[in-house]
């Protein structure tokens, strides 16, 4: 089997697979549709994913570029579930990220 947190394809990152239009289950994180679930429950964030966009870390102020897979809210909080370009995964918050309409051209060599 795939591994589904591989490096995201330049050209295909529309393709990414993401969770939309409700909460994310265990089976969509196994399935690499989203990267957390919450078991007390939540209810999706109205953007459409997947997309693109700069992760921003608070505490280094480094920029990292991201796909968006999954966008739900919890409480107060708004949580993102996002893809690393090279590979890999992170769940940040909404505060965190600037959305991108379209990559450009650093978004890919960040």
């Amino acid at each position: 089997m795939d591994d589904p947190w591989g490096p995201i394809v330049r050209a295909g990152w529309r393709n990414t697979p993401a969770i939309s239009g409700r909460a994310a289950t265990e089976t969509d994180v196994k399935a690499g549709r989203a990267v957390f679930y919450i078991s007390s429950g939540s209810v999706p964030h109205q953007i459409a994913v997947p997309i693109c966009g700069i992760h921003r870390d608070v505490e280094t102020d480094s920029a990292t570029p991201v796909v968006v897979i999954q966008a739900e809210e919890a409480g107060d909080q708004t949580m993102l579930g996002a893809r690393l370009l090279g590979g890999g995964n992170m769940v940040c918050t909404l505060a965190e990220v600037e959305f991108l309409t379209e990559p450009d051209a650093h978004f890919f060599t960040a």
